[in-house]
């Protein structure tokens, strides 16, 4: 059984967040942390929804984990960028050679991080980051990171990290009948 996180930062991006959890739980393969940056486990989506969340940023290690998953919306990813612990958590799975997965604007987070230096990616239009190679394409995978263009890209997205971590056989079985990524 893997084990991720997505991160749960106010101003996140509704359906990224949701959606992508909701692909992974279909697994019955991954289990899920959402985890929010401040000490409360309450956060609120970029269109107003208040969610629980399973622990604070505080409350996680990342030994626990095998990857993290960080979605997109602009104040969301504002709040992310002002996190020291998130810049931190993310650089550990990276450099431990976990697969880390960002959307839309969140890209733009690994890229300020280093993490996109010649690697391929998408973002959404305007978060554009230097040192990467960015593609046109709706979901972009380079080795352990994977990237989405939007959140009209967030089951693709979803279906690729599954891909990556499990391989075709999971995601098939999320999917059945589809012709997958």
């Amino acid at each position: 059984m893997l084990k991720g996180i997505i991160i749960a930062a106010d101003g996140a991006e509704d359906t990224e967040l949701v959606a992508m959890r909701d692909i992974f739980l279909r697994t019955k393969e991954i289990e899920i942390d959402l985890v929010t940056l401040g000490d409360k486990k309450e956060f609120v989506t970029s269109r107003g929804l208040r969610i629980g969340s399973d622990k604070t940023i505080d409350e996680v290690k990342e030994e626990d984990y095998d990857f993290i998953c960080l979605p997109g919306g602009k104040v969301g990813v504002d709040n992310m960028k002002a996190s020291n612990k998130l810049k931190d958590l993310v650089m550990e799975f990276a450099n431990n050679d976990k697969y880390v997965g960002a959307i839309c604007a969140a890209p733009s987070f690994l890229g300020e991080l280093g993490l996109l230096k010649g690697k391929r990616y998408i973002c959404f239009p305007g978060f554009e980051t230097e040192g990467g190679i960015r593609m046109e394409a709706g979901v972009v995978d380079d080795g352990k990171i994977v990237t989405g263009r939007s959140m009209y890209y967030t089951i693709p997205f979803a279906e690729m990290m599954v891909k990556c971590m499990l391989g075709e056989k999971a995601v098939a079985a999320v999917f059945p009948g589809t012709r997958g990524v």
